[in-house]
């Protein structure tokens, strides 16, 4: 039976949700359908369509559980992936692939297979042992958010100022920066006032792209996409925005979630202190698939207009530009993807504006109309 996530076309073939990454194109990635016909793979997205031989795809399970799997492959400019989520969609793509392909996704899922009965034979050993160990191991695959976080909490501010420098360093040859003007200048000076006092070394980078996103990652590094500002209406909206990014850094929330994305790799290498190992660096291309919680939501939001209070900035630009982007659903907007703007979160943001009551806040000084015209230079 076949669920949503896949559906015969008009070509008489099935095709499936992934998530595409290809060299120069945004890091954030590309949402995709993948189709598969006569032992070709045929990518087709927003301004993009490509093919690529199965035989030139190799394959990968990821995650705590194995169920992502990331599909990968060379080009002239370099490697590009799509990451796939679902055992079932792997076991269908297996009965319509080439030989190869499909030779690969078997010796996948035999990994997964392999690695889950080694745990229940791990749990087993244990019990014979030690009881709490065995209670530790047991709850670890039920309770991977928490452990995830408690290996985020063991990670120093050097050791994270560390990561975010080694991941900007992998996703900076995709991203078309710019290096000065008064776009640049509005989102450091805004972001300078908003992480004032604050632990980490924010960098602040604007990259030229249509793509409405913006995102943080661990350690300060906060990268702002042109879309956003085009689709902004004033500084207030924007500051809004980067005041929420700010405190996934500052909440850990990005580094939580690519712990929790990387798995048990991730939390052993913190637990043996490795901060150097390839886990670390494979993060970079994770990046694009984080989804931030409800509740992870929620906590950014009420400590985003908290630094709006302590900078003196207006706390309307954060519920207005989030209503904006909700009345964009189903647009393929990226910032949607990993910050979902639902009513409830609308209607949670508009009661902690009226609790917190008014204070002194001036107009932002920044001539939006010069702004917008250096965006489309």
């Amino acid at each position: 039976m076949l669920t949503g996530k896949h559906k015969r076309n008009t070509a008489g073939f099935y095709d499936f949700k992934v998530l595409l990454f290809l060299p120069g194109m945004s890091p954030s990635g590309i949402r995709a359908r993948l189709g598969l016909r006569h032992g070709v793979l045929e990518f087709n997205g927003p301004g993009v369509w490509i093919t690529v031989l199965a035989d030139q795809v190799s394959l990968r399970p990821g995650g705590f559980d194995g169920r992502q799997w990331v599909l990968s492959w060379h080009t002239e400019t370099g490697p590009a992936s799509a990451l796939l989520k679902g055992e079932a969609d792997m076991r269908l793509m297996r009965s319509m692939a080439s030989p190869g392909l499909a030779a690969q996704i078997e010796q996948a899922l035999k990994i997964v297979h392999r690695r889950k009965r080694r745990f229940q034979w791990w749990i087993g050993a244990l019990s014979v042992a030690v009881l709490l160990p065995l209670m530790a191991v047991g709850l670890f695959w039920l309770n991977s958010e928490r452990i995830a976080g408690w290996a985020a909490g063991e990670i120093s501010v050097h050791d994270e100022r560390r990561l975010g420098r080694m991941l900007f360093a992998r996703i900076e040859p995709g991203l078309k920066l710019i290096e000065g003007g008064p776009a640049l200048r509005m989102v450091r000076e805004l972001g300078g006032r908003l992480t004032q006092g604050s632990a980490y070394d924010y960098r602040w980078y604007l990259a030229d792209s249509p793509e409405v996103d913006a995102y943080a990652l661990p350690g300060g590094h906060v990268v702002v996409f042109t879309g956003l500002l085009r689709l902004a209406h004033s500084a207030e909206e924007v500051a809004g925005v980067l005041a929420h990014e700010v405190q996934h850094v500052e909440l850990r929330h990005t580094l939580k979630n690519l712990i929790h994305d990387q798995g048990w790799r991730a939390v052993l290498s913190v637990a043996l202190g490795d901060m150097g190992g390839s886990v670390w660096a494979d993060m970079a291309h994770r990046l694009g698939t984080l989804e931030y919680g409800r509740d992870q939501e929620r906590e950014a939001d009420l400590k985003a207009l908290e630094s709006l209070r302590r900078a003196g900035i207006a706390p309307h630009g954060l519920v207005d530009f989030f209503e904006k982007l909700a009345r964009m659903e189903g647009m393929g907007v990226a910032l949607l993807a990993s910050h979902p703007a639902s009513a409830e979160r609308m209607r949670n943001l508009r009661a902690a504006i009226a609790a917190q009551g008014g204070y002194p806040a001036q107009a932002l000084a920044y001539d939006w109309h010069a702004i917008q015209r250096s965006l489309r230079d």
